[in-house]
């Protein structure tokens, strides 16, 4: 079992089984996200979005994102130098299929943000990314 399974186990007295149902679904989703380098890179903005301006942080990502997706410049001051690089070296020319998965990407992570608060995202993330 993961780390996350082990702590969301902890939590059924207070979240109930379902919820902590869903939230394991979600949390392996997105290790399995994490595995598809599109996927894995919006995953990465939106963490840095998330570390650097809070909840609103998934907004100015997704709209950052889709510039990037339109072929316009986007203003990522708030990601790492890195992960900004390289997004803009994926994403502003990308075909079809990866303009898709960034877009499942953004959507995966503004439901699981929704689901478990900045905090807890930014750290799934990072333990998703790190295997």
């Amino acid at each position: 079992m993961s780390d996350f399974a082990d702590a969301l186990d902890n939590l059924i007295p207070v979240l109930g089984n379902i919820a902590v149902g869903k939230a394991r679904e979600e949390l392996e989703g997105l290790s399995q996200d994490a595995t598809d380098p599109t996927k894995a890179l919006i995953l990465s903005l939106v963490s840095d979005a998330v570390g650097e301006l809070g909840e609103q942080g998934l907004k100015v990502a997704r709209k950052e994102i889709n510039k990037l997706l339109r072929g316009e410049s986007p203003k990522l001051d708030w990601a790492s130098p890195r992960t900004a690089s390289d997004a803009v070296a994926m994403l502003q020319n990308a075909e079809r299929e990866k303009k898709r998965l960034a877009r499942q990407a953004i959507k995966k992570a503004g439901h699981i943000l929704g689901m478990f608060g900045s905090i807890f995202f930014k750290a799934a993330v990072s333990g998703a990314l790190a295997k």
